[in-house]
């Protein structure tokens, strides 16, 4: 153990000596630091449609109350010309966008030259039949409920006049009828599909906003430095052992200078990646000691069992790159390729950092 100690203690000033260690180290801080200070960004799950109303009627500015003011995953704007429409869904801004022309819902409801609705998409536009069938399901809805009440002047008024006994006149009598029958046919519920949103008449159109960050892969690259300098760590053992530095020790002696050699390099390391992960808030502190403990073994076994096989650091060095190519495609430092099939899953689990 006195041995043990001795190197560990020896080998530790060496490795804090090193330029690239300290980068490594200050490389984790100052990361931390620069990710807990970047701002959150809000994403909305809401999806912009534009609408250009030309239609000055009451109906058009009734149409516009209420598909402005819709609950769905669709967020309905008023922009000012077509041209503007147009620009905004070419840019990205919308997704589609509708124009509505002039004197449109007069047409609609006396059937009379109907004029047409102009819609814009682009291939890139997401989900653009929902986009229609919410607008035009509303918009159906209002022109419906005109046509209902253009009947009933033409064709109840006259009853209403010839049959009326109380003290109500005919025309107050239509009106009551309407009012009634508004109020049926708009406090139904509007069944635009399962994309009407869940969220009341008095929720704003942030209440489906999420915030996020940008992601930056701290463990991963925490994990990674561990690995790297355990194996460096192996690589300094196998060095000093063709020196014949340890040539009195027993087999015994030679484990334990083993991992004194690859301690002194995890050591450092493990403790600057377990402070900037408390900084970044990854996981709770005790369940980061634990997982770090055990990557920190992991990663001890894996080195000493490489350098067991290979023996002499020449054959180490040359086989060092081919292992930190393999461990930064499968180990997920930058993507998860253990995603696509079975098969990369199980190599991606032979790396170390896959784990942490």
């Amino acid at each position: 153990m006195k041995l043990f100690m001795n190197r560990l203690y020896i080998m530790l000033k060496r490795t804090l000596m090193q330029p690239l260690y300290i980068g490594m180290l200050a490389a984790l801080i100052v990361m931390s630091l620069i990710y807990v200070n970047v701002p959150e960004t809000s994403k909305t799950l809401y999806v912009p449609a534009a609408v250009c109303c030309y239609d000055t009627s009451m109906e058009a500015e009734e149409f516009e109350k209420t598909i402005f003011n819709s609950n769905s995953i669709y967020h309905f704007y008023k922009v000012g010309s077509e041209e503007a429409v147009k620009k905004d869904v070419l840019s990205g801004k919308a997704n589609v966008g509708f124009v509505i022309p002039e004197g449109f819902f007069a047409s609609s409801v006396h059937f009379s030259d109907v004029k047409q609705i102009i819609e814009y998409t682009t291939n890139s536009s997401r989900l653009p039949n929902v986009g229609h069938e919410l607008f035009f399901s509303k918009l159906f809805k209002m022109i419906s409920f005109r046509i209902v009440l253009e009947e009933l002047d033409n064709n109840l008024l006259p009853i209403l006049t010839s049959s009326a006994e109380d003290g109500t006149s005919p025309a107050e009598r239509l009106e009551e009828i309407k009012n009634e029958l508004a109020e049926v046919y708009f406090s139904a519920k509007d069944d635009s599909g399962v994309y009407e949103s869940q969220f009341g008449d008095d929720d704003s159109y942030d209440s489906m906003t999420v915030k996020n960050k940008s992601e930056l892969p701290i463990r991963k690259f925490a994990a990674l430095f561990i690995f790297v300098v355990a194996l460096l760590g192996t690589s300094a053992y196998l060095t000093d052992k063709e020196k014949n530095i340890y040539l009195l020790a027993g087999k015994g002696e030679r484990l334990q200078l083993r991992l004194a050699h690859i301690l002194a390099s995890i050591l450092p390391i493990s403790l600057a990646a377990y402070i900037a992960l408390l900084i970044i808030k990854e996981m709770y502190p005790g369940a980061l000691l634990l997982r770090m403990l055990l990557y920190m073994l992991y990663v001890s076994i894996f080195s000493v069992i490489i350098g067991a096989v290979l023996r002499k650091s020449s054959y180490f060095y040359r086989v060092l790159p081919v292992i930190l190519v393999l461990t930064l495609v499968f180990s997920g430092v930058f993507f998860d390729i253990g995603k696509y099939n079975a098969l990369m899953k199980n190599l991606s689990m032979i790396f170390p950092p896959y784990f942490f």
